[in-house]
């Protein structure tokens, strides 16, 4: 019985740990919940508000160290497109030539009242085709079935209803490269799992799907994507449980897991160096031993003994 009680305890207490390796991408994206991204922008003032909140420190939502100085990048937030069809780009500056994007919120109203919304990652940072939309009628009027699943009208978001009000000029953030608002304080990033609990009670309103809902915006984001050729190359090396650092274990640097692999190569090829080093010297110690034996043979055939 007491057995008993230790294994459901322990599997209880795994539980946490196996959901969060579940939530890992394994690549740069999971240092940018994008279920909070599209959290915010529902609460969103406007389009500028939403840029500030996303990068405010406190609310923890940006973990991006895109260019590896140990900082967190700044994102600024574009909105391209044309009608009721927004294309809403988060970005970061990588130089003063460079741009990595980093997602798009695309954002369609389809009819009066009723508007589609998804926030799809960029593939140098996700990997191909992870979209994310909401799965819940919160501050909803309807939702609709289809046959790939169900479309939540988002119309009631305050952050939509600001982009379709009349008089709405699309929001270009004015901020690049080394030029930040007086409130942007850059921190160091935290580990991933640390960063995940802060994040993990929004998969209850949003998911990830599989189909593209907003084609209009879609379109309008591939005329107008930039990715850094430094972030095609490395877009594997922030690895998910170990980049960055832990703001309640004293910041310490993790560690790429190819790395680890490459360290654990060099030990076997050491390891082997060693063994055929020690093959090496038993033979020559044989044949020491080989030639004493001869030179004891020859004198023994002559009879000489020495005085």
């Amino acid at each position: 019985m007491k057995f008993t009680s230790l294994f459901i305890g322990a599997l209880f207490w795994c539980l946490p740990s196996i959901a969060q390796n579940e939530d890992s991408l394994g690549v740069i994206g999971d240092n940018l919940d994008l279920y909070a991204v599209l959290d915010a922008f529902k609460d969103a003032e406007s389009v500028e508000a939403f840029e500030k909140t996303i990068n405010d420190p406190d609310n923890k939502i940006n973990n991006l160290d895109l260019d590896e100085d140990d900082q967190v990048d700044y994102i600024s937030v574009y909105d391209e497109g044309e009608g009721d069809a927004h294309a809403i780009i988060l970005r970061v500056a990588m130089s003063e030539t460079e741009d990595q994007d980093v997602a798009v919120i695309e954002l369609e109203k389809s009819d009066d009242n009723e508007a589609t919304i998804q926030i799809v990652g960029d593939e140098e940072i996700y990997g191909e085709d992870y979209i994310v939309e909401p799965k819940t009628a919160d501050a909803v009027t309807e939702r609709l079935m289809i046959p790939q699943g169900i479309i939540v009208n988002v119309w009631g978001w305050r952050g939509v209803r600001f982009v379709f009000a009349p008089g709405y000029v699309r929001w270009r953030s004015p901020w690049r490269w080394n030029h930040h608002p007086n409130y942007w304080k850059p921190w160091r990033p935290y580990r991933w799992r640390t960063y995940h609990g802060f994040h993990h009670h929004h998969r209850a309103h949003f998911h990830v799907v599989k189909v593209r809902r907003c084609g209009r915006a879609h379109g309008f984001y591939k005329t107008n994507r930039r990715t850094c050729v430094r972030i095609h190359k490395h877009k594997h090396h922030h690895h998910n449980h170990h980049a960055g650092h832990n703001h309640h274990n004293g910041h310490g640097h993790g560690h790429h897991k190819n790395n680890n692999g490459h360290h654990k190569s060099n030990g076997n090829v050491k390891s082997n160096n060693q063994k055929q080093g020690n093959g090496a010297n038993k033979k020559n110690s044989n044949n020491q031993k080989q030639v004493k034996s001869n030179k004891g043979q020859n004198r023994g055939g002559t009879g000489k003994k020495r005085r």
